[in-house]
């Protein structure tokens, strides 16, 4: 029997497609960045506002990008620790941002996120932490600040997470 001319076609369009759903993940696997490479670390902490109670702080975590390729990040979830004691976890959040909008890290560079103002890291004094509530409200600098967590860093169509542990 032969095939005629609109079953090849049709025949050729569905190989087309089929290939096309195999090749397309394999290649964006094959060309994205390398994340295992991509380093995120806490590099600052400063008070920005010290109240009856409780004391605003403004954590600042850097992602650097030794990769060949630009890339972002839409989340960064991290627990804060000031001289081993944990402060609480909070949340760094790009995910209402359209991808154009979110901090670009350009490859071979770094990038400083700032805890965003409108949503402060708020420490409320607590029994548990007036040791070392009591040194940050004095004196911050002698702080030995520390950061775990992990940051979704995406390239193009192909994210993963990142996990952390850093101090300053």
């Amino acid at each position: 029997m032969l095939i005629g001319p609109r079953r090849a076609i049709l025949i050729g369009a569905i190989a087309a497609i089929a290939l096309t759903i195999i090749l397309v993940p394999l290649i964006f696997q094959l060309t994205a960045p390398r994340f295992d490479l991509v380093v995120v670390r806490l590099s600052d902490v400063t008070v920005t506002r010290v109240e009856e109670g409780h004391m605003e702080l403004r954590p600042v975590i850097t992602i650097d990008n030794p990769t060949d390729q630009t890339i972002t990040t839409s989340r960064i979830d991290y627990e804060l620790i000031a001289d081993g004691v944990s402060l609480g976890n909070h949340t760094i959040s790009f995910e209402d941002i359209p991808l154009n909008g979110r901090p670009a890290i350009f490859a071979q560079g770094s990038v400083p996120i700032a805890q965003d103002v409108g949503h402060p890291f708020v420490l409320e004094f607590d029994d548990d932490i007036a040791d070392v509530y009591a040194k940050i409200q004095d004196s911050p600098d002698t702080v030995k600040w520390s950061a775990r967590g992990e940051a979704l860093i995406e390239s193009t169509l192909v994210q993963e997470r990142v996990v952390f542990e850093q101090r300053t």
